[in-house]
Parts: structure tokens; sequence; C-alpha cells
């Protein structure tokens, strides 16, 4: 599935429940990995179980940067933007 193309619209995916550092998440089956927008984590009833969820589909800067301190390491983080579901819905699947 091409989730590019549907950026801007409500859509329903279907996927594992996963948490991230910068939050819930829902993998789908083809590997895609996108954020549920103001879900920290999954319900120990929802996490690592298949789920459905709708919502609108954007791409947005939600995981910061990683910065390089002084002393040269690196912080956690992500380069660009990330596809994210606002006003989410979900439901465990089968």
């Amino acid at each position: 599935m091409e989730l590019e193309k549907l950026i801007g619209q409500k859509i329903t995916l279907i996927g594992t429940a996963k948490d991230a550092k910068g939050g819930a998440v829902i993998i789908t089956t083809d590997k895609h990995v996108i954020f549920i927008k103001g879900l920290d984590s999954w319900s120990s009833e929802l996490l690592d179980k298949h789920v459905s969820v709708s919502g609108l589909l954007k791409q947005e800067k939600f995981i910061p940067d990683p910065v390089l301190s002084k002393n040269g390491g690196i912080s956690c983080g992500a380069i660009g933007e990330q596809l994210v579901l606002e006003e989410a819905e979900y439901i465990k699947t089968a």
C-alpha cells in the first residue's frame, strides 16, 4: 500500500499495536510504522495485538531530530517527517 497517496484522507489501517519512544504506533502488515497522535502508549489489552485504527492520515514532524552533543553523543530522534493518524479510533481485531 502506498500510504503517501492517502495523506489528508480518513483511512482505516489494520496492524499490530506497539509502543515506541515517540508514542503508540501501528505497524501494518507491509511494515509501515504510523504514530497515533495523542496516544502515548497502548493499554495492556491492545499492546502487541492486532488492531484496526481509523483516523486522518498526515505526514508531519512528529519525532524531534537527533541532537549531537559536544562530546559526540547522539540523542534519540528521527530525521524527516513521520506518518501520523489524527483523531484516531481503534478496536482490537481477531
